[in-house]
């Protein structure tokens, strides 16, 4: 189950790379002198021309049936074994390597139909190919463990899939047979419907006088009418599909549900969570470990209230600066800032990570039809990409820290791990970005000429762990009642999500924070619900990072850079362990939420002091 699933959801997983404030971290507008090659992705490292991508289409298309030819021959001999799961990763290396090209280009000029039909037709071939491999684990684990642990010990060839066979026969329970699993692998075009109504009517039918960059902008304004003023017509244009959206998501779970039940999950959240071997336990830890806590995000609330001098604080006053600054840091600067805060990763990753930046592997600014956010992609026969829309803010530093800790895990991995276990999971690519970004703060905050700055990288570092771990929680908890709710037979309706999500804001924003009614609409801006059970993973990601990057900074780089390496050659939570953090004891969130009590009590000293001068 662990390759079909791997197969049929490969690009979800890198693409799913996404910073968690890719809906608030935009570019402001397009930068249309900046916007020469040099800072623009060179796709031609992966295909030279459109058409050479089209040859390969059909080279794969045509072969993609091929693999059936070792069916029912797998058990017979460790060489079958071998050649069919060789033939399936090649086939799988040259789709993967396809979507991010189709992808990566229709991304930089969304309105182009030709790349648009691309990535339809790379999307029907990974349902092919997931059909056409799907006789494999069911025929592997129609024999003995052993038999199979012969294979790999009589064959050298075998050895790198060790991992993935053990595992397979892990999750042997939760595997179908082969027709039934040819079932599930053509449901898969289905399911993704939810999924596409939502994007289609965010990233086209929903109309604003504002790009999704120039929103972003205008929450950080010091003018609150002009803050208030986009909110509401950014929260206004979900709200007119309200009914929509709350369809769309309820076809979402009620997919999740589906698919746990096929395999014979007792929930949605157990099936999402036993991909990685991870107890359902350290999911709801984080959320009672995070609601223990919520006194001290309760604190930055009413502190901002306090020095923002309001009566009220409501949703468009969490991201405006507390200290008025007109500081302006130029992309190139940025790249210079960044290679000095990671210096303790040593000379090698900052040598690797310059040689990224300097040969377009990063597409920088904001231009006409380009998608908005951030991520990082690649495929294993090409270098990553990092995708930004960079505005000069330190949002965007941030930003630029985040995906360039993607890139430089999958850089790393796929230079160290054979085809099969370069995957990485979300669950420890999270800790890669976050680490970067906990890495530049520290670096930012050590070297503050001035309080004001120091208060000022202070508020960057508090909204990195607010947004990763305070945000996530409880979207992680709103998440967790939904599938609950469903899962008794409950219907998901926009009256019924609207009150929920209302009743978490009260909870985790506590009392000084005014609730606008409109706020309540805000779970259906929230993409990442179309990949379910997604959103935890930045908060443990964020608590690991923070505990590696303290680490880092007294000069134990070495087993930090080995996680790197790992990829997906074992469970996330046994790589953590090598690197030092075990995310099943409590002790990793209770760290990380003390070092935001401790920023918090920081900024309230340094912001006393300026106010009673």
């Amino acid at each position: 189950m662990k390759k079909l699933y791997k197969l049929s959801c490969i690009i979800v997983l890198i693409i799913s790379l996404f910073t968690f404030y890719s809906l608030e971290s935009k570019t402001v507008s397009v930068f249309s002198n900046k916007n020469t090659n040099k800072y623009k992705w060179n796709l031609s490292d992966i295909y030279s021309s459109d058409s050479d991508w089209d040859r390969d289409y059909k080279i794969l298309e045509k072969n993609i049936n091929r693999i059936q030819s070792y069916k029912g021959k797998l058990t017979r001999g460790s060489r079958y074994l071998y050649d069919a799961l060789n033939m399936s990763d090649n086939m799988s290396r040259m789709l993967e390597k396809m979507y991010a090209y189709a992808y990566m280009s229709k991304d930089t000029d969304t309105s182009n139909n030709k790349y648009l039909t691309m990535c339809d037709n790379i999307s029907y071939l990974v349902v092919k190919l997931s059909s056409s491999v799907s006789f494999i684990e069911p025929e592997i684990l129609s024999v003995p463990k052993e038999t199979i642990d012969k294979f790999v010990k009589n064959n050298s060839k075998l050895k790198p899939y060790e991992f993935y066979l053990n595992n397979l026969y892990k999750s042997k329970e939760h595997m179908l047979s082969d027709k039934e699993e040819r079932i599930l692998s053509l449901s898969k075009g289905l399911a993704s419907t939810p999924e596409k109504v939502y994007t289609s009517f965010k990233d086209i039918d929903r109309k604003t006088n504002f790009t999704p960059g120039e929103y972003s902008k205008l929450l950080q304004d010091d003018n609150r009418e002009t803050r208030k003023q986009a909110f509401v017509e950014e929260f206004e244009s979900y709200k007119k599909n309200i009914n929509v959206l709350a369809s769309a998501l309820s076809g979402q779970v009620k997919k999740d549900i589906f698919y746990s039940k096929a395999r014979n999950y007792k929930t949605s959240l157990e099936a999402s969570l036993d991909k990685d071997n991870i107890d359902v336990s350290l999911y709801n830890n984080l959320i009672i470990e995070v609601n223990n806590k919520l006194d001290v995000f309760h604190k930055y609330v009413a502190l901002r209230k306090k020095i923002l001098k309001l009566d009220e604080i409501h949703y468009y006053d969490m991201y405006n600066p507390l200290i008025e600054s007109d500081k302006k840091i130029e992309y190139d600067e940025a790249k210079n800032i960044l290679m000095k805060a990671l210096v303790p990763l040593g000379k090698q990753y900052v040598e690797d990570l310059e040689f990224g930046i300097d040969n377009r592997w990063v597409d920088v600014y904001s231009d006409k039809n380009k998608r908005g956010g951030a991520y990082s992609w690649g495929s294993y026969d090409t270098h990553p990409y990092v995708l930004l829309n960079y505005n000069n803010t330190l949002n965007s530093v941030s930003t630029f820290a985040h995906e360039m800790g993607h890139a430089m895990n999958n850089y790393y991995s796929a230079k160290n791990q054979e085809y099969v276990n370069y995957n990485y999971p979300i669950f420890t690519a999270e800790v890669a970005s976050i680490t970067n970004e906990a890495l530049l703060f520290e670096h930012l905050i050590k070297n503050a000429k001035t309080k004001n700055e120091k208060i000022y990288y202070i508020q960057g570092y508090i909204d990195l762990i607010r947004g990763s771990i305070y945000t996530q929680a409880m979207y992680a908890e709103f998440e967790k009642i939904i599938h609950d709710r469903a899962e008794k037979g409950e219907a998901l309706t926009s009256d019924n999500l609207n009150k929920l999500w209302a009743n978490l804001m009260k909870k985790y924003y506590g009392k000084d924070f005014y609730p606008d009614d409109i706020c309540s609409i805000w779970w259906s801006r929230i993409p990442h619900f179309y990949s379910n059970f997604y959103v935890y993973k930045y908060a443990t990601g964020c608590c690991a990072a923070i505990s590696l990057s303290k680490d880092i900074l007294s000069g134990k780089k070495e087993k930090y850079l080995d996680f790197l390496a790992a990829g997906g050659s074992d469970y996330p939570i046994e790589i953590l362990k090598k690197a030092g953090v075990d995310m099943n004891d409590t002790k990793c969130i209770k760290d990380a939420l003390n070092k935001f009590e401790t920023l918090v009590d920081e900024l309230e000293k340094l912001t006393f002091q300026i106010t009673t001068k």
